[in-house]
């Protein structure tokens, strides 16, 4: 997809490349990322469905975009992403991805039409002291210093800031302002968080900078995105063949390494690519010091099966592999009504973290997954769905967000907030817990999911355990 010529590029079909007939393709994990993959090559590479094979460890498909009402539990969701109009590549993709609800059209085209017709805002981005309004009032409270301190980070080049911390550009002129609290709560920014990840996020999503006071700039699904978007492009590409392997942990992918140059790309394009590649060819910062031009191959996979047998796929010139590394929910573990999620870092064998590690360790050009996952105490976070199965809960959400939870519409979007209710429990300021809701509901279904009908309404909770 280009934009070099407006719309001229961005919407003509690719001719089928030549030789893809005789590829293989093989993706590991069924994220938003691995899907991706999937369905771009069945749309635009125009792979044979039966090439491609999906390798998940789960018995379920979509990562962190999950969803599920498990038995004895309760209705779960781990995480979610927060999406916005300039999600290009994804946007470009699901109009082709048909509805599982509708005939007749595109995921696309529900989204559009939901947030046209119901667009989100938050009438109560905060509170305190037991469902009080915050009074932000839509203020970033920002002094000179403060805007200074942003500032000094946005321009500081990317390579000063390796292994910096936020509060190594950040002090309390900043920490303390609603700026802060809207940007943490809607990005999960922690104080001692990377410095890097700060600055090109704040790059990334500039355009929000005007709906951080009341989540204008967001665009929310119907259900929750593993029903609204998971499932469709399962089905989307179940229906060209594509072969996925549940219950499958890949260990390890082996490359050899050398053998002579890897490619070459003739275009790079426009964009920040070009800036990257002009400064290295004046000296000013090498694109990635750790990273070779030497050839690199996949040659096999190994895995471990359901079962617990152990099998290696050997790989040739004519097979591709995508990778998704790492992961915001990999050692995850669940709780229950009775009992906290149990704290389990360690990493083992069939994890993205572990199998980074793997690959990593047969080229420093294969990134360094340590600087990620090496600190979990610092790096974890905490969600929690809460259902709810009667008429107590509802006026509550209603008092807060200042809109009726069962309208039809959505309700109240994100809030942060500090309150000792079970409701919604953020920014907690006496026991120093910062927390993010969501929640929304439509006429058609109950809170996040088109499969849980016994419900009255739900929300979505992000918890930040640490000190504020």
């Amino acid at each position: 997809m280009y934009y070099s010529n407006g719309n001229y590029e961005a919407f003509a079909r690719p001719k089928k490349p030549e030789g893809i007939d005789s590829k293989n393709a093989y993706i590991i994990g069924t994220g938003l990322a691995a899907l991706s993959a999937a369905c771009y090559l069945v749309r635009d590479a125009q792979m044979p469905g039966d090439h491609i094979h999906v390798f998940e460890k789960d018995p379920v498909p979509g990562g962190a975009c999950d969803g599920a009402n498990i038995p004895g539990v309760g209705y779960v969701m781990r995480g979610g992403r927060e999406m916005d109009n300039h999600f290009e590549v994804m946007w470009d993709l699901f109009r082709s991805i048909p509805s599982i609800e509708t005939d007749g059209v595109s995921v696309l085209d529900e989204y559009y039409w939901l947030n046209k017709e119901d667009p989100n805002y938050s009438l109560c981005r905060s509170t305190k002291a037991r469902g009080v309004d915050g009074g932000t009032n839509g203020k970033f409270a920002l002094s000179d210093k403060a805007s200074m301190e942003i500032m000094k980070l946005f321009f500081t080049p990317n390579e000063e800031l390796y292994g910096k911390k936020i509060s190594d550009f950040f002090d309390d002129e900043v920490f303390d302002t609603n700026f802060w609290m809207y940007w943490r709560t809607m990005f999960a920014f922690e104080n001692w968080h990377s410095a890097l990840e700060m600055k090109l996020y704040i790059r990334r999503y500039i355009h929000h900078i005007g709906g951080l006071p009341d989540f204008s700039a967001l665009r929310f699904t119907r259900y929750n995105q593993y029903e609204s978007m998971i499932l469709p492009m399962i089905k989307y590409l179940e229906g060209f063949g594509v072969q996925f392997h549940y219950n499958v942990k890949v260990e390890n992918v082996d490359f050899a390494i050398g053998g002579g140059m890897g490619p070459v790309r003739q275009r790079t394009g426009t964009g920040q690519d070009t800036i990257l590649r002009k400064q290295a060819e004046y000296g000013a910062y090498p694109r990635n010091p750790f990273s070779s031009p030497t050839k690199k191959m996949a040659t096999r996979i190994d895995l471990t099966e359901a079962d617990g047998t152990t099998r290696s796929i050997d790989l040739g010139e004519n097979d591709l592999v995508f990778i998704t590394n790492g992961g915001c929910v990999e050692n995850s573990s669940m709780g229950s009504q009775t009992e906290p999620a149990a704290w389990a870092p360690e990493i083992k064998p069939g994890g993205g973290w572990d199998m980074w590690r793997r690959i990593a360790a047969q080229d420093p050009s294969f990134g360094h997954p340590d600087v990620f996952c090496s600190d979990p105490e610092h790096s974890k976070w905490m969600s929690a769905t809460v259902t709810t199965l009667d008429d107590e809960i509802p006026p509550y959400i209603q008092k807060i967000c200042k809109r009726d939870p069962f309208s039809g519409r959505q309700a109240l979007s994100k809030i942060s907030c500090a309150s000792t209710t079970v409701l919604t429990t953020m920014l907690m300021s006496s026991f120093f817990f910062l927390v993010t809701t969501i929640c929304y509901i439509h006429k058609s279904s109950i809170p996040h999911s088109n499969r849980f009908q016994q419900a009255k309404s739900g929300f979505f909770v992000t918890f930040f355990s640490n000190t504020v």
